[in-house]
């Protein structure tokens, strides 16, 4: 999915007569090879960095600590969801506006594969495949590429490699990252285990005042007295009289 984006986005720029495709640059060498196992290596490192940064921690602990009680789980989500999106546009170097808009809203697709996954393998395989296509395969420098070279012609803010014509396929991306996971597992919204997120942070702060069992005073006689919490009392029998 994530390599699909620069695929897609020099469609435009040929009809438009902004880009034009050279020749295959495909030689099998050794150090053709080479070359290509290490942007491989290059762009699946990166990847998985950022995304246990920007996902991993910074998205999965805004959950847990935006998570207040005069906050919903929605408004919980998507303040966490915001706040990982904006990091991961600022950590990026944006010359221009519409390249930090580019960033910005690849933090927000990125989060959103994580959201609805619940899972660091969809985002990182979409970083993955986006940076070694866009970087390798089809790049807008015809220099970089390892496989079609490009000559790009048009605004590099609308045909670039943050251009707004790459920045709007995102849309459809992360349509797509929905129809998959709702074709994977048959359901369509946040993950189980990022909305299970939500309940650990008051249920540990809960069984933190229940521990030791809290006891009482009665009556002055200073018997001690353990308060039972209803799941632990014992049912009582269908069918018999208390």
């Amino acid at each position: 999915m994530g390599g699909t984006i620069p695929v897609a986005a020099v469609g435009p720029g040929i009809i438009s007569g902004w880009i034009t495709v050279g020749n295959l640059r495909y030689t099998p060498s050794s150090t053709y090879l080479q070359n290509i196992g290490l942007a491989i290596v290059i762009t699946v490192s990166i990847a998985i960095a950022e995304e246990h940064v920007f996902r991993g921690y910074v998205l999965t602990n805004a959950i847990e600590e935006l998570d207040l009680r005069w906050l919903s789980g929605t408004t919980t989500l998507l303040a966490a969801w915001s706040v990982s999106a904006l990091l991961f546009g600022l950590i990026h170097p944006a010359p221009t506006l519409v390249a930090g808009i580019h960033f910005l809203s690849a933090g927000f697709l990125l989060g959103l594969a994580y959201l609805l996954s619940g899972q660091l393998g969809l985002p990182i395989g979409i970083h993955a495949g986006f940076n070694f296509v866009s970087g390798y395969v089809v790049p807008m420098t015809p220099d970089q590429s390892l496989v079609v070279p490009l000559s790009v012609s048009g605004p590099a803010w609308l045909t670039g490699q943050t251009g707004l014509i790459q920045t709007g396929l995102q849309i459809p991306a992360a349509l797509g990252i929905r129809e998959y996971l709702w074709w994977r597992t048959g359901r369509v919204g946040v993950a189980p285990r990022i909305k299970s997120k939500l309940q650990d942070k008051w249920a540990d702060k809960i069984k933190e005042r229940l521990r030791p069992p809290l006891r009482r005073r009665v009556l002055g006689h200073g018997y001690p007295v353990r308060v039972v919490l209803a799941r632990e009392r014992p049912r009582r029998c269908q069918g018999r009289p208390g």
